[in-house]
């Protein structure tokens, strides 16, 4: 199997200027209602050295890891690390899609930087590693590990991602017959081993009673990836993902990276696996913030997504508490931060 790469898109939010960009574009394209733009979606707690500590202690073969944003970088990061490669939105995004404050553009473009890995992994930096993990965590014979929960359409709501989603299964229901598809496959969609005997007879009981399934949504953790995929989307679907890439903000009819997921497995290009052993999504919060803290200190899962919530007063003061927690997991600093000179 070809290296592995990790690719994380970061953003600062307090960035004045950037703020002042973002401002400018608001005034001129509408976005998504809700909290699809909110700015919960652009802070920054200060998390982002450890998402690189977690890198470095539990998944130590690692290739390089892409940090993409939008010429910005954080003070303490140390350029100079070999596996670190630093890229710019006009490093691969095409000129006319940009500035994007758009997610979606950022991450259905990556297959542009030539140097990425066929294999890498796509992650937000507010997921994190708690564990260590192996290369086959991710990526089984070449194909990757994803987990496979065949859903219909009842558990969807109204939100943006609910929106998505619905864009995604479209794609994918009207570019192949996804029913013949999951037969096909169906010693990964029903594998027993893999899933488990009540997850296999969910899974055959959506496709039988339902003939058809969504696909779309894979949870919100790191996500492993083939670049050709993203590639072969593109050469398909080439007018559903330049007007995705226009929108300079997040909007109802975008498509996210889940379609790259959802086409590997109607192809039979994945590992089949359970959703609970990857990891788990939680929105920080009062109710949520002593078990977020705890999973971290006690690694009680392999990977942790730890949302940014829209109108939660205390919300730095909650992020302080997780802070905590990540240092007496990760106290020691990883090769890709700065060592401050001792003065005198």
């Amino acid at each position: 199997m070809d290296k592995i790469d990790f690719v994380l898109p970061w953003v600062d939010g307090q960035d004045r200027q950037w703020q002042a960009e973002k401002r400018r574009y608001e005034g001129k394209e509408s976005a998504a209602e809700g909290d699809a733009n909110d700015d919960c979606r652009y802070r920054d707690f200060g998390l982002l050295r450890y998402w690189f500590r977690s890198v470095e202690k539990f998944t130590p073969w690692v290739n390089n890891i892409y940090f993409v944003t939008c010429g910005q970088k954080p003070d303490w990061l140390d350029e100079s690390n070999p596996r670190l490669k630093l890229i710019d939105h006009r490093d691969y995004i095409p000129s006319e899609y940009l500035p994007t404050f758009n997610s979606n553009t950022i991450e259905l473009n990556l297959f542009r930087l030539e140097e990425l890995s066929e294999h890498f992994v796509l992650f937000n930096d507010d997921t994190f590693i708690l564990r260590p993990l192996p290369p086959e965590f991710f990526f089984k014979n070449g194909d990757p590990v994803l987990p496979c929960s065949l859903a219909n359409p009842t558990w969807l709501g109204y939100s943006n991602a609910s929106r998505v989603v619905i864009n995604n299964s479209g794609i994918l229901n009207y570019s192949m017959n996804v029913e013949r598809q999951v037969w096909k496959h169906w010693n990964r969609f029903f594998n027993i081993r893999a899933l488990g005997f009540m997850r296999a007879m969910k899974n055959l009981m959506s496709i039988t009673v339902n003939r058809g399934v969504i696909f779309g949504s894979f949870g919100h953790l790191p996500q492993p990836h083939l670049k050709s995929t993203f590639t072969e989307i593109w050469e398909k679907k080439a007018d559903i993902m330049d007007n995705v890439s226009r929108h300079r903000f997040r909007s109802d009819d975008c498509v996210s990276h889940w379609l790259a997921c959802g086409w590997n497995m109607l192809n039979g290009r994945f590992h089949p696996d359970q959703a609970r052993r990857k990891g788990t999504s939680v929105h920080l919060d009062d109710k949520t913030v002593d078990m977020v803290c705890r999973m971290i200190r006690d690694r009680s899962c392999p990977e942790i997504c730890i949302n940014d919530t829209e109108n939660c007063e205390n919300i730095t003061d909650l992020f302080g508490e997780v802070t905590k927690a990540f240092e007496t997991l990760l106290p020691a600093k990883s090769s890709f931060e700065k060592i401050t000179q001792k003065k005198g």
